[in-house]
C-alpha cells in the first residue's frame, strides 16, 4: 500500500504524450495532488484541466529571481506532501536541468518523506537523435544557457570559467531568448571562430521541432523559446588554435619521433636562454605598451613553458598538469587573504605575508636563506639587476649623469672585453668582496 505521505518526481517527455511512461501512467492513477512546475509545455496540455492539478507558473510572476522560484516551488511541493500522495511533473526528464528536483530530493530526505523519481525520455534523447550525436561515445559536454550567461556577466573577472574542448560536440540547452543567445554567442566565440556553423533546435520531440544551421555570429539573428537548443559540431584539434589544449598537443606532436627534428633535440639546457630571451621580449613589448606584440610574446613564453614540461615528461619528472598543480597551490596557499580568512589591507601587508609564508615554504624558516640577499636572486639575472635589487636601489631619470657614468662605463668594458675578462664576473667579485670588507669591518668594530 502507498504511503499516505509521498512524492514521485516524473518527467512527461519533451512533448510528445506517445513519449511518456507507464511507471508515469500508474503513477499518475494513484495521485492525490498532481503539481506542474509549468503547464508553459506542448506535453502537458491534457493535464491542466485534471482538478488534481497545481501549476507553478504563479510563482514565476511573482518571485524576484530564478533562485527565489524555485525555493518556492519546493515549498510548494513539500507542503502539499506533508499529508498527501504528490506527483510532482517537470518538462522532459526529472534528471536534466531541473534544479527544483535537487532541491525536493534533498528537503524530502531531511523531512523524512519517501521520495521516488521516475526516468523519462529527454529533450537530451530527441536532440541527439536530430542532429545524430551518440551520447556514449561521441562524449558530449552539456551546459545550460543560464550558466553560461552569468560568467559572461563575470568578465573580464571570469578567469576562463567557459570551459568547453571544441574538438566534442557541445550542447547548450534552455537558449530562452535573444539576451541569452547573445550572452552565449559571446561565450562561445572566445573558443570558437564566429563563422562556425552551429545547430539550432527548437522543439524537439515536440512532432513540431525546428532545426536550422547558421554561423555562430548569427546565433542572436533567429527567434528563441524555452525550448531552444544550441548544439556546436566538434572540429580537429589543429583547427582549434584558441584551445590550451591544443598547444600541449602540437608540442607532443613536435617532440614524437615523427616529429620535428630541432623541437626534438632541445632540452632544458638549450632552451634555457631562449627563456630568458622571451621574458625580456615580453617585458619589451609591455615598455613599448603594444597589446598585440604583447600577445604574441606572451604565446612564446607559453610556448617554452610547455615545451619544458613536454620534455620533463618524456624523463619522467613532471608533467604540465603538475605545472598546474603546483603553481595554483602556491597561489591559493600565498594569499589567504582572498581564499581564507586572513586580513590584509594594504600591498604592504600582503608583502609581508608572502615573504614570511615563502620563507616557510623554503625550509621552515627565514634564517635557512643565503646570508646574502644578491645570493638570494636568481643567478641568470644580470649582476648589475642583481645588485641594484641587494642594495634596494631606487633608479631616477638624470640624463647628464648617465651619459658621463654611461661613457665611463663603456670604457671599462671594452677594456675588461680587450684584456679578456668578462665584465659581468669582473662585477660580480668586486661586489663581493666589497660586502665582505663590509662585514669584517662591522665584525672588527663590534
Amino acid at each position: 500500500m502507498a504511503p499516505l505521505s509521498s512524492i514521485t518526481i516524473a518527467g512527461v517527455g519533451p512533448g510528445n504524450p506517445l513519449a511518456r511512461t507507464r511507471a508515469l501512467d500508474a503513477a499518475l492513477s494513484g495521485a492525490e495532488v498532481i503539481i506542474l512546475r509549468t503547464a508553459i509545455h506542448p506535453g502537458v496540455e491534457d493535464f491542466v484541466t485534471d482538478s488534481r492539478v497545481v501549476v507553478c507558473d504563479d510563482l514565476y510572476e511573482s518571485m524576484g529571481s530564478f533562485d527565489e522560484t524555485y525555493a518556492a516551488i519546493a515549498d510548494r511541493v513539500l507542503d502539499a506532501a506533508a499529508s498527501n500522495r504528490v506527483v510532482y511533473l517537470v518538462p522532459g526528464s526529472a534528471v536534466f536541468g531541473e534544479r527544483t528536483v535537487q532541491m525536493i530530493r534533498q528537503r524530502a530526505g531531511e523531512a523524512g518523506i519517501p521520495l521516488t523519481i521516475l526516468p523519462a525520455v529527454s529533450a537530451l534523447d530527441e536532440i541527439a537523435a536530430a542532429v545524430g550525436i551518440d551520447l556514449l561515445t561521441d562524449r558530449p559536454q552539456l551546459i545550460d544557457a543560464a550558466d553560461l550567461a552569468a560568467k559572461v556577466d563575470l568578465e573580464p573577472f571570469s578567469g576562463s570559467q567557459v570551459v568547453l574542448d571544441p574538438t566534442r560536440w557541445a550542447i547548450v540547452s534552455q537558449v530562452f531568448d535573444r539576451r541569452t543567445a547573445s550572452d552565449v554567442k559571446h561565450a562561445l566565440t572566445r573558443i570558437w571562430p564566429e563563422d562556425y556553423l552551429v545547430t539550432v533546435v527548437r522543439g524537439a520531440g515536440t512532432g513540431d521541432e525546428v532545426i536550422a544551421s547558421m554561423p555562430l555570429s548569427e546565433l542572436d539573428h533567429v527567434a528563441h523559446d524555452h525550448l531552444t537548443t544550441v548544439v556546436i559540431p566538434p572540429m580537429l584539434w589543429l583547427d582549434a588554435p584558441a584551445s590550451p589544449a591544443t598547444l600541449f598537443r602540437i608540442i607532443a606532436a613536435l617532440r614524437s619521433p615523427e616529429g620535428c627534428p630541432w623541437d626534438r633535440e632541445q632540452t632544458h639546457e638549450s632552451l634555457s636562454g631562449k627563456v630568458i630571451e622571451e621574458a625580456h621580449e615580453v617585458a619589451e613589448a609591455i615598455a613599448l605598451g603594444d597589446p598585440d606584440e604583447l600577445r604574441d610574446e606572451l604565446g612564446d613564453l607559453l610556448l617554452l613553458v610547455a615545451l619544458n614540461a613536454q620534455i620533463a615528461e618524456e624523463a619522467g619528472d613532471f608533467t604540465i598538469e603538475d605545472v598546474f598543480r603546483a603553481v595554483n597551490s602556491k597561489l591559493v596557499r600565498r594569499h589567504p587573504h582572498v581564499f581564507g580568512d586572513v586580513v590584509a589591507e594594504t600591498p604592504n601587508d600582503v608583502l609581508k605575508m608572502w615573504t614570511a609564508i615563502k620563507a616557510t615554504e623554503k625550509g621552515g624558516n627565514a634564517g635557512s636563506a643565503p646570508a646574502l640577499r644578491y645570493d638570494q636572486l636568481p643567478r641568470t639575472m644580470s649582476v648589475v639587476e642583481r645588485i641594484r635589487r641587494a642594495e634596494g636601489a631606487t633608479l631616477a631619470s638624470n640624463q647628464a649623469s648617465e651619459s658621463d657614468i654611461g661613457a665611463g662605463l663603456l670604457v671599462l668594458i671594452e677594456q675588461a672585453l680587450e684584456s679578456g675578462v668578462d665584465p659581468e664576473s669582473a662585477l660580480e667579485r668586486a661586489y663581493r668582496e666589497k660586502k665582505a670588507s663590509t662585514d669584517n669591518h662591522l665584525s672588527i668594530g663590534e
